[in-house]
């Protein structure tokens, strides 16, 4: 992967490496994106599923920084409790993965048409529990060629957002809405507003966040 990084895209891999191996924020950074508003995170239940997921970056093409993939989830699924939104790829541990950065990376592949051998896990960020599915999800950092393209799976994505690492630092990408949810309508729900009337909120919105505070540090 080296020889596909200019100069500052290999410094900034490096830092995010650097990041990772250091204390992570967790919680702290996640519940200011808490769509109810939680300020305790929801215990985590010994019977859990296991999931894991990647945050992909793809160097931009002009050596200067990097974009971050997402999936718009499928609706195919009537029980799939996340779909139609926008989410890491990523799923639930099976028993033939040998380990949850396994797991990550397999389901990149099935979803994405991603090879294997092309994604270069840097780290991971904080556990994280999402009490809706019952789901402990562990994400990873992880990047991917500046020349990836995408066969996706359409049983299990929509299709594929670019967002660019930039504007997800931009502290005018963070916005508010009142939000749904169950019954009830939360006034001032954080959200990321991705463009093109995309909207990035939840536990993914919530993981994201952890990570855009580790490149603010």
């Amino acid at each position: 992967m080296d020889n596909l990084l200019s100069p500052s895209q290999a410094q900034l891999r490096d830092k995010i490496i650097s990041e990772l191996e250091s204390p992570l924020p967790g919680w702290s950074s996640q519940m200011p994106l808490s769509p109810i508003r939680h300020t305790i995170h929801p215990a985590t239940p010994a019977d859990a599923t296991e999931a894991a997921v990647n945050l992909l970056l793809k160097p931009n093409a002009d050596g200067q920084g990097y974009t971050m993939i997402y999936i718009k989830r499928g609706t195919k699924y009537g029980a799939d409790q996340h779909k139609g939104q926008v989410s890491f790829a990523g799923g639930m541990r099976e028993t033939t993965d040998l380990s949850l950065k396994d797991c990550a990376i397999r389901e990149t592949e099935e979803e994405l048409g991603i090879s294997a051998e092309k994604i270069s896990v840097l780290g991971a960020l904080s556990p994280f529990y999402v009490f809706v599915s019952g789901f402990i999800v562990h994400p990873y950092i992880a990047i991917v060629p500046p020349d990836t393209t995408y066969a996706i799976d359409p049983d299990e994505v929509d299709y594929v957002i670019e967002v660019g690492l930039d504007h997800m630092l931009d502290p005018d990408t963070l916005r508010y809405r009142q939000h749904p949810f169950r019954g009830t309508i939360i006034e001032q729900s954080p959200y990321f507003d991705l463009g093109n009337g995309e909207i990035l909120w939840g536990a993914t919105a919530m993981m994201t966040n952890e990570f855009l505070t580790l490149m603010r540090r």
